[in-house]
């Protein structure tokens, strides 16, 4: 796969743990938590992958750190949701 590629789907697969997470909240399903952690898991390592790639434009460069910082947000509401619910 070519850096573009790589980069878009680090990028999406941001938003999908973000949907996850969101719809985790609104449900008491731990099974949909689960889920959940594992996108933000995947996401984290996408991102944490591209942000070491050193041909990014600094336009991508900033919009990966944004998505870092994003993922680090979901993992404090990760660990929100289960402390309250789940422990």
């Amino acid at each position: 796969m070519d850096d573009q590629h790589l980069y878009t789907q680090a990028l999406e697969s941001v938003e999908n743990a973000r949907k996850a997470i969101e719809d985790a909240q609104g449900s008491n399903n731990p099974s949909e938590f689960q889920q959940a952690k594992q996108l933000l898991e995947q996401a984290h390592e996408r991102v944490q992958q591209m942000r070491q790639n050193d041909g990014l434009s600094e336009t991508q460069a900033q919009k990966l750190f944004h998505a870092h910082e994003h993922l680090r947000h979901l993992q404090e509401t990760t660990n929100a949701i289960e402390a309250t619910r789940y422990e």
